[in-house]
């Protein structure tokens, strides 16, 4: 739920305001605006459950002035991301996803920025201190307390749903190339450089990056494979060894062009103690070749070639750079 389209939001009132302040406002909104609207809004508010929705997806803790005084500056297109500082940890998730959802401009940079600032500040929101938060703001209005954290769990879940629908869209406003890069950003910085596990939002990004990135692993792998063998072929042909470099070159553009794409999931995956399968079976093939290509008395250069760009391409598969360093040692020792 975006902030401005919230219960509290729709009727000017805050967290802190009671039964009777609620309806007031319902009323005065269904004589000015939309009273279907209203009445939808106050109905919400005025039910415990649906309150909670409400409270969880708004700025609890904060009384009406601060909140409508904040949300202020939401009103139009975000240029730069920024920390919510002095709110609580769910009212910073909402500001923060009101901003990126409002972010223009910002290139990868900026973009991977925001999305290190949700997703620190969903980490943040536990669910008891919301709930405790919530139970402060219902006591001032004199409403009763939420009974249950489980509840508060529940409104937290799709909370996160909704941040990860927000990174989604923000990321792809992006070109392709800056999506890549603001996601291997994002990933890095989050990750520490892959040395601490990922954070859940960070971890809902690149599921999504990963399903959305498989066409492209499929095609670019059986271009891999046909180049391996017209590779081969060239090699085996002692007249044409400038085609074989050729073939070299046009799979180094594919290598790494696949590395820049792959970069991202390698990052993350890395951080996770699992490795990309896709990476890993095209970065055995193309060892495979470069062997091949070795034991069959081929130019030295071209398999040197080779195995500099799968070095270059896959140095974040574990598998397989300890065994191409082992590769380069004997080519350059031939």
């Amino acid at each position: 739920m975006d902030i401005f389209q919230n219960p509290f939001h729709i009727l000017g009132v805050g967290p802190r305001s009671t039964r009777a302040e609620i309806l007031d406002a319902a009323e005065g909104a269904s004589l000015s605006g939309d009273p279907e609207t209203a009445a939808d809004a106050a109905a919400a508010l005025s039910n415990p459950r649906r309150r909670l929705s409400a409270e969880v997806f708004y700025l609890p803790g904060m009384d009406r002035a601060s909140a409508q005084g904040i949300m202020a500056g939401f009103q139009g297109a975000v240029r730069r991301m920024q920390p919510c500082r002095g709110v609580t940890p769910a009212a910073a998730v909402n500001l923060t996803a009101a901003a990126l959802s409002r972010l223009e401009s910002a290139g990868a940079d900026g973009t991977a920025y925001g999305v290190g600032l949700l997703s620190q500040a969903y980490e943040d929101a536990d669910a008891r201190g919301v709930m405790e938060a919530i139970n402060a703001d219902r006591r001032a209005a004199g409403l009763p307390a939420v009974p249950e954290v489980s509840d508060v769990e529940e409104e937290l879940d799709r909370l996160r749903l909704y941040c990860r629908d927000v990174v989604k869209d923000a990321l792809d406003r992006l070109p392709s190339r800056d999506l890549v890069a603001a996601c291997s950003h994002a990933v890095r910085s989050e990750t520490d450089n892959a040395t601490k596990p990922p954070p859940v939002l960070v971890r809902d990004m690149m599921e999504i990056y990963d399903l959305e990135s498989r066409a492209f692993f499929e095609r670019e792998e059986a271009t891999v494979k046909a180049l391996l063998a017209a590779l081969k072929a060239a090699a085996g042909d002692r007249g044409a060894s400038r085609k074989a470099m050729a073939v070299a070159d046009d799979l180094e553009k594919v290598l790494m062009n696949w590395h820049s794409v792959a970069a991202p999931l390698l990052t993350f995956l890395k951080s996770t103690g699992v490795t990309h399968g896709p990476s890993l079976r095209v970065a055995l093939q193309v060892r495979s070749t470069t062997v091949e290509l070795h034991n069959a008395g081929a130019d030295p250069a071209l398999a040197k070639k080779v195995t500099s760009v799968l070095g270059r391409a896959f140095a974040d598969v574990a598998e397989v750079s300890e065994a191409v360093a082992e590769d380069g040692r004997a080519l350059g020792g031939r």
